[in-house]
């Protein structure tokens, strides 16, 4: 079968790979009928995380089912699925508890030795294990398109906003208006904002936050301190999300926090590192929480919920459908902001 497969920094090829088989009883086998890149694939593909050569890559998929193991009891073969990026078992302890990101088990698709060395959804088939967990039944009528982001992304934006305590009548802000925050954007809105204020440098962005009715703040031309301030009366956003994963973005997330607010890190941290003034951050009475990794399997069907509801809508993120050999050039384009989200199909 052909896979996106990561030979080096910046360089991918399509390649013949073997197919998946099954290979424990819970396992199921994906054909995937729709993939995307994903802002955390450009970790891999920078360096900035660790790929070896030869691993595939991807963890944003829908699909057919084409076989399950005799363990599998939800899903059989033919029935369309959205695939969970995270790989739980779904009866540990954390697990049970709705905790699936803490997972003792937990795997990440297409991450190399780093996720459990698990093959990657930008391939014409994937294995799944734990398949009656990490699978979502796809609602009859909705296309491929609607229902791929809810296995990541669109879940994760969802899941940023609600554990964000949005009460009606708050301004939010969301730092970093990419295809996370553009779904807590949404989100924020569906769960009651007064006003959802959308940070970035990049127009592009700003004028697809702005189409869901975000107010857009151009970081690159206005101060955005200042900016949110003229929004609250001189205060600052009731609530961050902080969609970006950077020390920057960071900073500009406290910075434009009222003081008794709370300040959501929902991008991705890896070895990043700041300086905290403890001193006032106690004064401000700030709040500061770590999103984690999201427990897609305790949120996504409120998330297809709200697909299915019409309350967000995943297509305008989408900038560029390009078949599954055209990959390369979807990472090029990503990573040049060339493209707010590439979808690869076979």
């Amino acid at each position: 079968m052909k896979a996106v497969v990561f030979e080096d920094v910046r360089r991918l090829t399509v390649s013949d790979v073997p197919e998946p088989a099954i290979e424990d009883p819970a396992d199921a086998i994906v054909r995937v009928t729709t993939s995307a890149i994903c802002g955390s694939d450009l970790h891999f593909y920078s360096g900035k995380a660790p790929l070896s050569p030869g691993d595939t890559i991807g963890h944003e998929g829908v699909g057919v089912v084409e076989q399950t193991g005799p363990g599998v009891e939800r899903f059989k073969p033919g029935d369309r699925v959205v695939i969970a990026f995270d790989i739980v078992c779904g009866h540990c302890w954390f697990c049970r508890r709705g905790q699936t990101a803490l997972c003792d088990e937990f795997r990440n698709l297409g991450a190399g030795p780093f996720g459990g060395s698990l093959g990657g959804t930008q391939a014409e088939l994937v294995r799944v294990p734990y398949a009656d967990s990490n699978l979502m039944a796809i609602p009859p009528g909705l296309e491929d398109e609607r229902a791929l982001f809810v296995g990541d992304i669109l879940t994760t934006g969802y899941y940023g906003a609600a554990i964000s305590g949005i009460q009606p009548g708050d301004t939010v802000a969301v730092v970093g208006a990419g295809p996370v925050g553009f779904f807590c954007a949404q989100a924020a809105r569906l769960l009651g904002a007064k006003e959802v204020l959308a940070l970035d440098m990049e127009p592009d962005r700003l004028a697809i936050a702005e189409k869901i009715g975000a107010v857009p703040i151009n970081v690159k031309e206005r101060n955005p301190e200042m900016a949110v301030a003229e929004r609250t009366e001189g205060r600052g956003a009731d609530v961050v999300i902080e969609a970006v994963g950077s020390t920057s973005s960071f900073d500009t997330a406290t910075d434009v926090v009222r003081r008794g607010g709370l300040v959501t890190l929902v991008g991705v941290f890896v070895g990043e590192s700041v300086e905290l003034h403890l001193g006032s951050f106690w004064l401000r009475g700030l709040g500061i929480r770590f999103s984690g990794i999201c427990p897609i399997h305790a949120w996504w069907d409120k998330a297809m919920d709200a697909v299915m509801s019409g309350a967000i809508d995943p297509l305008p993120i989408i900038s560029h459908r390009l078949p599954l050999a055209e990959a390369p050039r979807g990472y090029e384009l990503f990573e040049g902001h060339e493209a707010t989200k590439v979808v690869l199909t076979p």
